[in-house]
């Protein structure tokens, strides 16, 4: 098995986790602290069209993830047609929805501050895909958020300590696994709970560096760009 940022390559991290001990679980599922379980995460950052091409591989081998929607993205807009019918589709697959959170886009003072903006950005995904969020990931946290074990008061915050320290928290950020591949993790069958992220745009297949694969991002977002235009400008 050769490591590597392709669908390929998650297809067959995919078919590990099948054939593992691990039950995969949404974070709003209750379980037996003895079980063997994995959370699957993708905080969407970029690319929902990659977003898609993951779903359907997890649909596949029998896996449910968690879908962070980016609400204030300046790279999609959810109330696209285009966009939203990729997140109906990621939900038709079986797979949830949570919110991806940017506090940076609002005067946060205080724990309150955060909960008030959080229940709006919600209240807007759930009215809009009439599909109810229970888990909200900060889109690059904040020291107050890393540091103070900021707990929501109607969600769940993936980054509580609870999903960093009784999960093993794996990240694949920048293209870089911190300790090693997940398929080898995985294989090693060393850890009772994992809690994966991934960043649908790192598995766009073309491109073998982040560099090229943002490049590949730009080039595809421009077709788009150029087809609203042409629709919209006679």
């Amino acid at each position: 098995m050769e490591c590597g940022f392709t669908r390929d390559h998650y297809e067959e991290i995919c078919k590990l986790i099948s054939n593992s001990s691990y039950r995969c679980i949404f974070f709003n599922e209750s379980y037996n602290e003895k079980e063997r379980l994995l959370l699957l995460r993708h905080d969407v950052d970029q690319s929902l069209e990659s977003s898609l091409e993951l779903a359907k591989i997890e649909k596949e081998n029998g896996l449910k993830s968690t879908y962070f929607i980016w609400l204030t993205s300046p790279f999609y807009n959810i109330f696209d047609k285009y966009y939203s019918s990729i997140i109906l589709e990621i939900l038709s697959l079986g797979h949830q929805i949570g919110l991806h959170f940017d506090e940076r886009v609002y005067p946060i003072r205080d724990r309150q501050d955060l909960n008030n903006y959080v229940d709006l950005e919600v209240s807007l995904l759930e009215k809009y895909f009439n599909f109810i969020i229970s888990a909200v990931s900060m889109h690059r946290p904040s020291k107050w958020i890393l540091e103070n074990d900021i707990l929501l008061d109607n969600y769940i915050n993936t980054y509580s300590t609870k999903y960093s320290e009784e999960f093993k928290y794996i990240s694949d950020s920048r293209m870089e696994w911190k300790e090693k591949c997940i398929c080898q993790i995985i294989s090693e069958d060393k850890y009772n709970k994992l809690h994966i992220l991934t960043h649908p745009m790192s598995w766009i297949n073309k491109g073998d560096t982040l560099h090229q694969k943002i490049i590949q991002f730009i080039i595809k977002s421009s077709k788009k760009l150029d087809m609203e235009l042409s629709n919209n400008i006679s």
